[in-house]
């Protein structure tokens, strides 16, 4: 049915890259996956199993299944689809450097807006590298199972090889090329901004949606981000067909009405957390560097306010250093960010 000339490597197999990647295989594509070694252990005993809020089940056997855990694993794959933590990138830039032939195409499907311009630093003109904005939360439920809380169509700066793209379109995953891609991704960079908060209350997405002061809260942080993309420039884009000065809108609404909003238009199930979340909880580096951070650096060179996520990020360091959410109400953090420094 597919093309066999794509072999394609997951590059840091968590989440969102064992969700990508399950989708692939399942349409008979060759992937392997390059994660730790507590994965492989869990595939080859339970297979990988995909869940959907708004779809059915995929299972993989554990015989369909390759994984392994050193960047030579890389050899031989001419597509990498790189999903370490944005803090990872330019040590696995170094690994596809030593590892990939010249001429791979190299997608970064992180997090940020900062991947692409590392990974091209350390590999040059070699590779075809671009980036991906995954719209969708993916949050494991056991050690290989994965299930996305959210929907979305994925984003590709460049065009794909053509089995990846029938793969994707066979899985029901709907995909787009080009476009207003940097406005785009800085839609989301905005969007995501919201990671921070779901780690300060330590609920779900949609708990923290339905407090009015969490969105009001959220949308200072929106309003500071929307304020550095202007003065950058930025010909700002949507994030899953909605652009963030909208969202602004839509986060100040009264409860009842918002809660109406979110069931209709907003594709969120209950289960869904952020990422820096499951972050927080299993003791890993935090990625809000590449979020708040991103804001706070370009803020203070652009010479606008953006007291209001510098603040959360020192919230979210505290938060790891103690190694566990303070469970912030969403009064808890409107104050937060209206205290007087």
């Amino acid at each position: 049915m597919h093309s066999p000339t794509t072999k394609i490597a997951v590059f840091g197999a968590g989440s969102i890259g064992c969700y990508l990647g399950g989708l692939l295989i399942a349409q008979g594509l060759e992937v392997v996956f390059i994660g730790r070694d507590r994965l492989k252990q869990a595939v080859q005993k339970d297979g990988l199993t995909l869940t959907h809020f708004d779809s059915a089940p995929v299972y993989i056997a554990p015989d369909r299944l390759v994984v392994e855990t050193t960047p030579s694993a890389l050899e031989g794959c001419n597509l990498i689809l790189l999903c370490t933590k944005s803090q990872d990138t330019a040590e696995a830039a170094n690994a596809i450097k030593d590892f990939v032939a010249p001429g791979a195409q190299i997608v970064s499907c992180q997090n940020g807006i900062g991947n692409v311009p590392v990974l091209k630093d350390t590999l040059g003109s070699d590779f075809m590298i671009s980036g991906a904005i995954i719209p969708y939360n993916v949050t494991p439920t056991g050690p290989a199972s994965f299930h996305c809380g959210t929907g979305g169509a994925l984003h590709f700066e460049h065009n794909l090889p053509q089995d990846i793209r029938k793969a994707f379109d066979a899985a029901g995953q709907e995909a787009k090329y080009g476009g207003n891609f940097e406005g785009d991704q800085w839609a989301k960079l905005i969007v995501n901004l919201n990671n921070a908060l779901n780690s300060l209350s330590g609920g779900t997405l949609r708990d923290g949606f339905l407090q009015k002061d969490y969105r009001l809260a959220f949308a200072k942080l929106v309003r500071e981000g929307l304020s550095v993309a202007k003065a950058k420039g930025i010909k700002m884009g949507k994030f899953n067909g909605r652009s963030p000065t909208l969202l602004m809108k839509t986060l100040k609404l009264p409860n009842f009405l918002y809660q109406i909003l979110m069931d209709r238009l907003v594709k969120i199930d209950a289960k869904a957390r952020s990422s820096m979340l499951d972050d927080l909880e299993t003791g890993r580096d935090s990625e809000i560097y590449y979020l708040q951070g991103e804001i706070v650096r370009q803020g203070k060179a652009l010479k606008v306010d953006i007291s209001a996520n510098l603040k959360i990020l020192k919230a979210v360091n505290r938060a790891f250093e103690n190694g566990a959410s303070p469970k912030l109400s969403g009064s808890d953090i409107l104050k937060l960010i209206e205290e007087q420094s």
